[in-house]
């Protein structure tokens, strides 16, 4: 019965690996009437589209398991809207959004990837005014886009109130690209940024936003417009997102694990076991009660406990560990952080059930306005969707 329970589990493994299946959309910024940032040998619009292409090729040819979505696969118009809604009707799992970036300072250098936020530096809110000043080609475009001026610093507060269940995730992936980007490239790493960016507020999935490097710095340019340039910027990109999707199998795994673990029922004892018992047990009576007692003690076998999947609420990131009482908590005591690549990564309470970890989010939303419900197992974090399964 041992062996017919362990072919059994494996088999369920087996299946339930083999079923990842995973959607990623491809966005080459600007296009068509838009150009976007030009340099003396390209367009923005251009270059974006060229290591666009090469990474749809490079994921394509590697899994078999993903299916790779592009915005545009020729130098068309597209609004930020039309990218958003794109990224949303073939339910993304992760969106990329290649940009170049340009400054009059043309010494200006080096890679950025950001996530959706409220800018901290007026250099992220300039990156964010130009790739949002797309939607003042379109007409009517205050009134499609609620009222939303690009140019307007109040126009962007809005991204402090919200709360992006997909920030966690998109922290992860852009981290992943900023190692890529300044290692396989050699790009000077200008780190993840945060800033409002109309595409990735209305995309439902975890998204980032890549700017390669500055079209309007002579020597980055010469490097980008190159075969070698573009070829080593797509599989930068393919890199991160190769161990991005790595990290999310491993945890997929370990949830499904635990879940069936939890469902294979020990095997009844056969009659030869039970004689065997019966024939102990006689033999046990003929020694003395205190020796009958330990070795019956010996012989009971702990129950094995299936790990759990715990609920916390992550009240923000930071790059480096702060001490106990940092006035960045608020006052609050016990938080405790997971270090993930650059990212201390800070938490506040832990229930196994989803309703009362919800009701700590909500305590402590009013001092942490962008907390959200992130979810562990035996140690490593997992999606919450997987741990509601394994609960149920």
């Amino acid at each position: 019965m041992k062996l017919k329970t362990t072919i059994l589990l494996f088999l369920v493994l087996l299946f339930a690996g083999s079923a990842f299946a995973f959607n990623v959309v491809i966005d080459a910024g600007h296009g068509g009437k838009d150009p976007g940032a030009c340099g003396a040998l390209t367009t923005e619009k251009a270059l974006n589209l060229a290591v666009a292409q090469r990474l749809n090729k490079l994921i394509k040819d590697s899994c078999a398991d993903v299916k790779v979505f592009l915005t545009r696969s020729t130098d068309v118009f597209l609004t930020l809207q039309e990218r958003a809604n794109f990224v949303n009707k073939h339910n993304a799992d992760l969106f990329i959004c290649i940009h170049a970036n340009a400054s009059e300072n043309k010494n200006q250098n080096g890679a950025e990837t950001y996530t959706l936020g409220l800018h901290k530096l007026d250099s992220n809110f300039d990156v964010a005014k130009r790739e949002n000043s797309v939607i003042m080609l379109e007409d009517n475009y205050q009134t499609k886009y609620q009222g939303f001026d690009p140019n307007s610093v109040e126009s962007y507060i809005m991204f402090e109130f919200m709360q992006d269940s997909y920030l966690d995730k998109s922290l992860q992936f852009a981290s992943l690209v900023q190692d890529q980007l300044s290692g396989l490239c050699a790009r000077a790493d200008r780190g993840v940024r945060q800033a409002g960016f109309w595409v990735l507020y209305k995309s439902a999935c975890p998204s980032v936003l890549v700017e390669m490097g500055f079209v309007s710095n002579p020597d980055e340019e010469k490097y980008l417009v190159s075969e070698e340039g573009k070829r080593q910027t797509a599989e930068a990109i393919y890199n991160a997102f190769a161990a991005y999707k790595r990290s999310l199998e491993n945890k997929k795994q370990r949830v499904e694990t635990a879940a069936v673990v939890d469902t294979v029922k020990p095997a009844e004892p056969s009659q030869t076991s039970e004689n065997t018992v019966a024939s102990d047990k006689s033999k046990k009576k003929a020694k003395s009660s205190k020796n009958t007692k330990k070795q019956e003690e010996v012989a009971t076998p702990k129950a094995q406990t299936t790990p759990q999947p715990v609920f916390r609420v992550q009240i923000f990131s930071v790059t480096s560990e702060l001490k106990p009482g940092d006035p960045s908590f608020k006052g609050l005591k016990g938080c405790k952080y997971t270090k993930d690549g650059k990212f201390f990564k800070y938490t506040y309470g832990e229930e196994t059930d989803y309703e009362k970890i919800k009701q700590v989010r909500d305590s402590v939303q009013q001092k942490f306005k962008d907390c959200f419900i992130t979810a562990f197992l035996d140690g490593e974090q997992i999606l919450v969707r997987d741990a509601l399964k394994s609960n149920k």
